[in-house]
């Protein structure tokens, strides 16, 4: 049994050890630049809230994102505390509140995005298109997959 573990490819290992130096890298360059809210996860629930044309309420980011219900709250939280979030009334009805991204969150996102991409571009420099489709379409049929799917 130990050696059919020892000869099989572990792709899950080698997503997370991929994710988290990609992870590391943007986070160094987001880190230098504003060390308060060091947050790779940060920058991306801020720039896909700045993209949205619909208001988006907490419990839509918990189905999308894939985090548990406390990590989003501490997320919003620390965000709202930060000056990057707020959180709007809709409809005149006080107890349903839109996350809305600040004048000081939108100069964030941009910060982060541009780390981000500039990360992008390296790490994918010497990847053909072709390979990176073939990539794309992997990573996205594995994210795809339900999280609570046990195969066993």
């Amino acid at each position: 049994m130990l050696e059919d573990f020892d000869s099989r490819i572990h792709l899950g290992f080698l997503c997370d050890c991929v994710s988290r130096e990609i992870k590391k890298a943007v986070g160094r360059g987001v880190c230098e630049i504003n060390a308060d809210t060091c947050n790779v996860k940060n920058g991306w629930l801020l720039g896909f809230l700045e993209r949205q044309t619909e208001p988006v309420f907490q419990k839509d980011l918990e189905k999308l994102f894939h985090l548990p219900k406390s990590t989003l709250a501490d997320m919003i939280q620390m965000l709202e505390k930060s000056g990057y979030i707020a959180k709007a009334p809709v409809d005149g009805d006080g107890r349903k509140k839109q996350i809305v991204v600040t004048e000081e969150g939108e100069k964030y996102v941009n910060m982060t995005e541009s780390q981000i991409l500039a990360v992008d571009d390296y790490i994918v420099k010497d990847i053909s298109t072709e390979e990176m489709d073939k990539v794309v379409e992997i990573l996205e049929k594995l994210r795809k997959m339900q999280r609570n799917t046990n195969p066993m």
